[in-house]
């Protein structure tokens, strides 16, 4: 049976008023919305800043033989590390072994000289004494003995040197570090104080260098004069890598930057830094003792600008607050009287306005950890 048009528009508008009175019965049984409150803490908070830094080698030596040869060994694996003292390359000790060999020969010959010239003096003095020789003799004897020990002091010189020069064909590591590639291999002529063989890199201990703003100069030397703690992170500040403390402050600023270099000291004994690896240096540079703290979860961005919420005639309401600096769970806030407490956590529906309902005990200030975030 067909429907007359007038009869389906009836029906049509029925429904569409059923279904909006439904609508609107929904909307006004709405339930408030069932929040917790957390009271404002006072503490002392530090804040932190980040600042690139470059990783250096405390010290650094590169190997440079000091005498020529042929390199006899290699006897260090490339990438390991070495000891002070510890052997690392020889030399073909040969040549010098025997020009040690013909010092020491040439030493003994001429101490016998020596004792010769000695012996003669000794037993012309007397006869001289007697007028038995003459003068010019004995005087000539003396001056053959005095150059006769004169020759052995020289002997006795090119001797050291000699056991010097042997010394030189085993090279040692001046300091304990990392060592790099060997530049040489078994079998090359070296030539001395020219041929680079190798290089060390001391780790353990690091140092971090990295600039500040001028403006910082005063927190920056707080951190040393009472050894505070830097935390060295990785490049994007997300992974802490060591703990350090400022160790050194450039005596002038930048005049092109306006900024001041400083040092950190690691003693990075897990190795977590490197040479040449870019980090984040995060330096403390505001200390308050009595600060405003707030979950950072409890604070939000508004068209005007952060802001809480808190709790008046049964409606959440939002309250502006000026936030300081974020630290870990924490957010350090001003612009806020302390008394009040703010709603925390946030329901996913909640908005200015809405009808809230306090659930259970109010949370304790606690609840949020307190534990500093190094921000970047």
């Amino acid at each position: 049976m067909t429907r007359s048009p007038v009869v389906l528009l009836l029906t049509l508008a029925s429904l569409s008023l059923l279904l909006s009175g439904c609508q609107t019965k929904t909307k006004h049984e709405m339930p408030p919305l069932r929040v917790s409150l957390v009271s404002i803490s006072t503490r002392p908070m530090t804040h932190y800043e980040g600042f690139l830094g470059t990783v250096t080698p405390l010290q650094t030596a590169t190997l440079v033989p000091q005498t020529s040869g042929i390199l006899q060994s290699v006897q260090f694996t490339e990438g390991s590390m070495v000891e002070k003292g510890q052997t690392l390359f020889t030399i073909d000790p040969a040549q010098m072994q025997a020009s040690l060999a013909q010092a020491q020969a040439k030493l003994v010959a001429d101490q016998a000289t020596a004792r010769y010239n000695r012996n003669i003096v000794e037993q012309d003095r007397p006869l001289a004494e007697k007028d038995f020789i003459t003068r010019q003799s004995f005087d000539q004897a003396v001056s053959q003995a005095q150059a006769a020990t004169a020759q052995v002091q020289a002997d006795q010189a090119a001797l050291r040197q000699a056991r010097l020069n042997l010394s030189y064909t085993r090279i040692t590591a001046p300091i304990s570090g990392r060592i790099g590639l060997a530049q040489v291999k078994a079998g090359n002529l070296v030539i001395a104080n020219q041929t680079q063989l190798a290089t060390i890199n001391q780790i353990a201990p690091i140092t971090v260098n990295f600039s500040i703003p001028q403006d910082l100069l005063s927190a920056a030397r707080r951190a040393q004069q009472q050894a505070i703690p830097l935390s060295i992170n990785d490049e994007k500040g997300g992974t802490v890598l060591a703990q350090g403390k400022l160790t050194f402050i450039d005596n002038s600023v930048s005049a092109g930057t306006a900024t001041i270099r400083l040092q950190a000291t690691v003693p990075n004994t897990n190795l977590g830094l490197w040479p040449g690896q870019y980090v984040q240096v995060q330096m403390p540079v505001q200390q308050v003792a009595q600060a405003t703290v707030l979950p950072v979860g409890a604070v939000q961005q508004g068209s005007s600008g952060p802001f809480v919420y808190v709790v008046q005639g049964g409606k959440a309401v939002d309250k502006p607050v000026q936030v300081l600096w974020e630290s870990g769970a924490d957010a350090v806030v001003q612009g806020v009287d302390k008394r009040i407490r703010v709603i925390f956590p946030l329901p996913a529906r909640l908005y200015p306005g809405a009808k809230v309902e306090l659930t259970g005990t109010p949370a304790a200030t606690g609840s949020h950890t307190g534990q500093e975030r190094k921000s970047a």
